[in-house]
């Protein structure tokens, strides 16, 4: 018996024995890696600890991390890094756990903030996020419109209109920018809207002027656009304004901790810690209906009648996943038409020139472009990133002026234009030395597929005068297709040493056409004080190819297969600025000197060899001037006052170069242009412009005001007239005889546009009510010199000043915003 109990005994000590050692030999543990939610890069050096065992680990450079528990439980995971939103999270560890963890980055601050957030340049740079891009006043809600309220910024019509000409230089001369795909037509009818949605955007970068290397066939600025790259959950926006509607929807792609993938829902719910968004699907466009209100509220408001409004759509569609931390595919597609037709039926006014008399035009354009991007990062300090795109156009223009006595090249004008761009970008980014030396390398290979038809008409360089009636135009049929093909890279090295950032960069494209072969150097330097004052100087020299821009392309087809009788347009750009932060205020100073030349123009001559030319690369601009910005943020969800106020000094000059007199270089080729030896006021020189945009938050409700103070564009004064002879019609037509080019300005110019909107959040999102008035004590310039077609030239009578019939008047904007 008792051998029985020692055996029974020693059975129970063998198997407590096996069990104490096999649960001393099972280890509880959490290991795993953690992520950066909004890039999916690895998080080096965040603390990770275990609530109620006071343990803590920091993850290593890859993001991995591994800590032990005493025993199997549920556990407290809190993650904390110095940039990133700190998770907390509840974890059951039974034994050896493997989860990853992703952190988002916090919240941005809110308001009209301008920003300078990314690495590359402070200096010549703002960037705006989408935020404040809405609540900037007439704008009506647009990217591109509201960069006009940053210093240096104006319209080629110096208004609410236009492309965008940017400290004095040539809005030929520059590129826009979306994701690193060139976009051809970045703005509906010139300015009325830009193609993409504002939903879509995180914020513009604009290169003002001494823009990086990476940036090529741009002489003047740089406008780039950065979408949207983080869906955290299912949800959409829709805007419904005056003039458009706008709507996006959005659903991100889950991976949970067991690596299964599922598109995001209304009801699912993003777990911090937990999950990470291995990609997301983001569907926008917009409409416009200005035919439906817009002819109504003007007439109400002016008396007069609009025979014609512009009808426009854009949409895009973005789609990213990513196979693990550094392996994505993102898609990407935008396009937008614009259509317009006019048809002049009203009597003109007897003092306009009856040539335009029954004016008929019509415009119709259609954009598509696509871009697919694979990013890889093998490493935290590594990242390459290969980009394939391709962006079609097509745009129909037809003019006719049925007026007898109009000269044949204004009958029936009608270009079907193609240009077509294909492109293959490589981008890559090291850290050879952490936190000391990081080398950007690119290369870049662009097909441009340009197919145009119809009939277009040439000038045999007229000085005087715009005459439709004239025999120095010409009707021309063309009906061709050019293809050019350009190469291009760029190296840059950023050296930083405590405050010290060194950026010298270089570029390099050749065009397959002319042979040519372009070399701009590029460059920085700038120093930040532990006062948090930074001192930056930049500049080098910048190049395009006239013959691969797709807006000289839409205006005049056959420019495009001019090949070796010109060069590529130039600049040398010089910028120097500091910068004074000082908690939410910031106060920034630059001065600027540009000079523009081999700037292509149309003069048709003929050579010292015989041979006739289309074009000479004479055209010179030199752009100069100052600018001051003080800036007031505030911190999300706070009361209170924000905005910045700007004033910009610009002094732009323009040469010609071209000829004054007949029989330079041969008997037969004639003057181009009376004062072209001489330097005369660029034609989109603002001499002086004082913005300043403000608001007041307070609650739901945000108030917010911009107001404009500027000098006119330049003009040409007229210094007698001319009768024209040949006129058949009844009475006399007189034209008239012009000055020295852009010598004289108006009086000085002045606006303010008013903003209110009230915020009503839910549980599901935003509702948000807004109201704008445009120009709201409705001034009107006196920014027209107005010529009577019916008399001769009369100092103060023929011609005189007046105000603008087609300027600005007070434009009432509202709609609601609904975000959810």
């Amino acid at each position: 018996m008792m051998n029985l109990i020692a055996r029974g005994m020693l059975a129970a000590v063998f198997i407590l024995v096996c069990y104490a050692e096999s649960t001393a030999q099972q280890q509880f543990s959490l290991s795993g890696k953690i992520f950066n939610g909004a890039t999916g890069e690895p998080v080096e050096n965040a603390l990770l600890a275990v609530a109620e065992e006071r343990t803590r680990v920091r993850s290593a450079a890859d993001g991995s991390f591994t800590i032990t528990v005493p025993a199997a439980g549920s556990y407290t995971i809190i993650i904390a890094s110095e940039t990133l939103k700190t998770v907390k999270t509840t974890v059951q560890i039974d034994g050896a756990v493997v989860r990853d963890f992703f952190m988002n980055p916090p919240v941005a601050l809110g308001g009209l903030m301008v920003t300078g957030k990314r690495d590359i340049q402070k200096v010549a740079r703002y960037t705006m996020t989408v935020q404040e891009l809405k609540e900037v006043p007439a704008s009506f809600g647009d990217s591109i419109s509201a960069l006009t309220s940053l210093p240096g910024v104006i319209r080629t019509t110096g208004g609410l209109f236009g492309p965008l000409v940017i400290r004095g230089g040539d809005f030929v001369g520059n590129n826009y920018f979306i994701d690193d795909i060139p976009i051809l037509d970045p703005m509906h009818f010139g300015g009325l809207h830009s193609v993409i949605n504002n939903s879509l955007m995180a914020d513009i970068d604009l290169y003002a002027s001494a823009f990086p290397a990476q940036f090529g066939s741009a002489s003047a600025a740089v406008i780039s656009i950065n979408t949207v790259d983080n869906v955290q959950k299912f949800g959409g926006y829709t805007d419904l304004g005056l003039i458009s509607a706008s709507a996006l929807i959005q659903a991100p792609i889950f991976r949970d901790s067991r690596g299964e993938l599922h598109f995001a829902g209304p009801d699912d719910v993003f777990k911090e810690g937990d999950t990470m968004n291995a990609g997301y699907a983001i569907a926008s466009g917009r409409v416009g209906y200005l035919s439906v209100f817009v002819p109504t509220i003007y007439k109400i408001i002016t008396g007069n009648t609009i025979s014609s409004v512009p009808e426009y759509w854009d949409y895009q569609y973005k789609m990213k996943y990513a196979f693990n931390s550094r392996h994505s595919l993102t898609l990407l597609l935008f396009g937008n038409s614009d259509y317009f037709t006019f048809i002049e039926k009203n009597e003109l006014d007897p003092s306009q020139d009856p040539y335009f008399q029954g004016i008929e035009a019509k415009y119709d354009k259609q954009t598509h472009s696509q871009g697919i991007y694979y990013t890889w990062q093998p490493a935290d300090s590594v990242t390459n990133k290969l980009i394939a795109y391709g962006s079609l156009m097509q745009s129909y223009q037809y003019f006719n002026l049925p007026a007898e006595g109009v000269g044949d090249a204004f009958k029936d004008f009608n270009v079907t234009s193609r240009p077509y761009v294909f492109g293959l970008k490589d981008k890559f980014k090291a850290g050879i030395i952490k936190n000391l030396l990081e080398l950007r390398v690119g290369a870049q290979y662009n097909l441009y597929y340009f197919r145009a038809f119809g009939k277009t008409l040439t000038i045999s360089n007229q000085t005087g005068a715009f005459d439709p009636g004239s025999d120095a135009f010409q009707p021309y049929p063309i009906d061709f297709t050019a293809i050019n093909q350009t190469v291009g890279g760029y190296i840059e090295t950023k050296l930083t040493i405590a405050g010290l950032t060194f950026l010298p960069g270089f570029r390099s494209d050749y065009l397959t056409r002319s042979g040519e072969v372009t070399y701009d150097p590029r460059g920085l330097l700038s120093y930040e004080f532990p006062t948090k004052t930074t001192v930056s100087i930049a500049g080098g020299k910048y190049s395009y190819f006239f013959q691969t821009n797709p807006m000289i392309f839409d205006q005049a087809p056959h420019i495009t297969k001019i090949g070796r009788d010109l060069r590529s347009e130039k600049a040398i750009h010089r910028v120097a600025g500091i910068e004074q932060a000082l908690g939410l205020w910031a106060l920034k100073l630059e001065s600027f000197y540009n000079d523009f030349y081999d700037i292509p123009l149309y003069y048709f001559h003929y050579k010292e060899n015989g041979d006739a030319s289309m074009g000479t690369n004479s055209g010179k601009i030199r752009a100069y001037g100052i600018e001051v910005m003080l800036r007031k943020d505030i911190l999300e969800n706070q009361n209170g006052f924000y905005g910045w106020i700007n004033y910009t000094w610009t002094h732009s000059r323009y040469r010609s170069g071209l000829p004054t007199e007949d029989g330079v270089g041969d008997p037969r080729n004639l003057a181009g242009d009376a004062y072209g030896d001489q330097w005369v006021n660029y034609q989109y020189e603002q001499q002086h412009a004082l913005k300043l945009v403000t608001g007041y938050k307070f609650g739901r409700s945000t108030l917010g005001a911009k107001f404009q103070l500027y000098s006119s564009l330049p003009y040409t004064p007229i210094v007698g007239g001319t009768q024209d002879t040949t006129y058949p019609g009844s009475g006399e037509r007189w034209l008239p005889d012009y000055g020295r080019s852009y010598t004289r300005h108006f009086p000085i110019d002045h606006r303010l546009d008013i903003r209110y909107s009230y915020k009503n959040t839910k549980a599901w999102g935003y509702i948000t009510w807004y109201i704008e008035i445009i120009n709201i004590y409705n001034h009107r310039p006196e920014s027209e010199l107005k010529w009577d077609y019916r008399y001769d030239y009369q100092a103060g009578k023929n011609p005189h000043i007046i105000v603008n019939e087609d300027a600005l008047t007070i434009i009432p904007n509202f709609g609601v915003e609904v975000k959810f």
